[in-house]
């Protein structure tokens, strides 16, 4: 997943873009139905919910526009059906749970 260090790897080797390509060009449709951040929570050490492990990565919570300080946490749910109302935050790195088979 071209996150955090291995994106900086790939950048200082001149390969993210061609990695990326790769993924794109490798989107697969049926990999949509059964993705990771369609059925799974992940929860950081200070409570804040993510909606993907590499979101969490790149810091990115559930409910959050950019910034960490609007960001949903276990404190603040009842159930995790309240969570259905939020949108998946994408990016980039989405395309590698995507590709080929995808890894979710």
């Amino acid at each position: 997943m071209p996150v955090k260090r291995f994106a900086d790897f790939l950048h200082r080797r001149g390969e993210l873009k061609d990695y990326m390509d790769l993924l794109v060009r490798n989107f697969n449709m049926d990999t949509m139905k059964s993705l990771m951040c369609l059925n799974t929570v992940s929860i950081g050490y200070d409570g804040k919910l993510y909606d993907c492990d590499f979101n969490q990565q790149l810091g990115y919570p559930i409910k959050s526009d950019s910034t960490t300080e609007s960001a949903l946490t276990i404190f603040d749910v009842d159930s995790l059906s309240e969570l259905m109302d939020y949108t998946i935050r994408n990016d980039n790195h989405c395309f590698g749970c995507t590709a080929g088979m995808g890894s979710s």
